[in-house]
């Protein structure tokens, strides 16, 4: 296995070690940014940039058993194996640390990220004979409470779950995509029906209000005002098509193929996507300026997304090549920053949690 991939392995190890150890410096920064009215970190352990780096870690996991199979070289084996473990332990460590520290809060939709790939974590423990053991009961109790979180979340009158209720009505591409993801994963994993009915349809709802008609691309989001002619009163939010906002889609969609109607507007969006390269194979911030930044998170997204493309409609190889052009010392860079609402995504690009995951992720596929 390459040494540049088991790399990015461990640096992601370490940062899902260390995500939740905010520095002095830090501190001071996020101070002023809230100040000013911008975004800062939560003190939420399964919030969506955790569950990104979980999530390239948990496929990661599922790539190098797959290694394991068949390899001979007992050395080689052995490290592999190790780093199988090391993986899980930092997994089981930090759901210690939400259990113990964070009284197994779930304070945001977004949580629903690291909800789906701990059911994911939980499906390769089963099938390794290891569904009783300790780790594997942890991954079930959190997807549980993540599931009755969900369940008990504010809709809008069309069933769709509210991204922030506190603030708005609005139905974020982010939520869609991440509480599909998990409720069609935790409906097929414990044979819960309604679990999956409920995440197509979130997403069945956001292709017929918040997908521009002719190119399939998803704005950032909408909203539905709650009385009069519901067609009339639709707003579609946000940038057409922010670059991670059509990576929660296609990751959604990924899970959310077994509606005829969710399968073709997944096939669509691959082809639509796929126009919108850039010269170098990766995508920019926004989908469709292909002169803009390359955000390697967009793009981790969008790879990992396209995984259930059939094979020979998506050529990603200069795709893949772009993500590794941009890891430096294991850390994958080009990440955009964090978006603080819709149409308000600052320029700036750097090494971020979210792009370390979706990079690790796309690679894993």
């Amino acid at each position: 296995m390459d040494e540049r991939y088991i790399g990015l392995v461990k640096e992601t190890i370490r940062e899902l070690s260390d995500i939740m150890n905010v520095s002095i410096k830090d501190q001071f920064k996020d101070a002023i940014k809230s100040a000013m009215g911008r975004s800062v970190r939560t003190k939420d352990p399964m919030f969506w940039p955790a569950g990104m780096l979980i999530l390239g870690l948990v496929e990661a996991r599922g790539k190098i058993a797959d290694k394991l199979y068949g390899l001979e070289d007992i050395s080689k084996k052995v490290d592999l194996d190790g780093l199988v473990c090391d993986i899980d332990k930092a997994v089981s460590d930090h759901l210690a640390l939400w259990n113990d520290k964070y009284g197994s809060r779930i304070d945001y939709i977004d949580d629903a990220l690291s909800g789906a790939a701990l059911i994911k974590l939980y499906c390769q423990l089963e099938a390794e004979g290891k569904a009783e053991g300790d780790l594997a009961s942890s991954c079930k109790q959190a997807a549980n409470r993540i599931y009755g979180y969900l369940t008990a979340a504010p809709r809008d009158k069309t069933g769709s779950i509210v991204y922030n209720p506190s603030r708005s009505c609005s139905v974020f591409a982010d939520g869609a995509g991440q509480t599909s993801m998990f409720l069609v994963l935790y409906g097929n994993a414990f044979g819960d029906s309604s679990a999956i009915e409920l995440g197509e349809l979130q997403l069945l709802n956001f292709l017929k209000y918040g997908c521009d008609e002719k190119s399939d691309l998803p704005y950032h989001g909408y909203s539905i005002t709650e009385s009069g002619d519901m067609e009339a009163l639709v707003e579609k939010k946000g940038v057409l098509s922010w670059g991670r906002a059509a990576g929660w889609v296609i990751m959604g969609l990924s899970e959310c193929r077994g509606v005829p109607e969710l399968r073709d507007w997944y096939d669509r969006l691959v082809k639509s996507l796929l126009t919108y390269q850039k010269k170098d194979g990766g995508f920019a911030w926004q989908i469709q300026a292909t002169e803009g930044h390359l955000d390697t998170s967009a793009t981790g997204m969008i790879v990992y997304g396209l995984g259930g493309a059939s094979e020979g409609s998506a050529d990603i190889s200069d795709t893949i090549e772009a993500l590794w052009q941009n890891i430096q010392d294991n850390k994958v860079l080009g990440s955009l920053s964090s978006c603080d609402d819709f149409g308000v995504h600052y320029q700036n690009y750097g090494h971020y949690p979210w792009g370390q995951g979706a990079v690790l992720a796309a690679l894993s596929k």
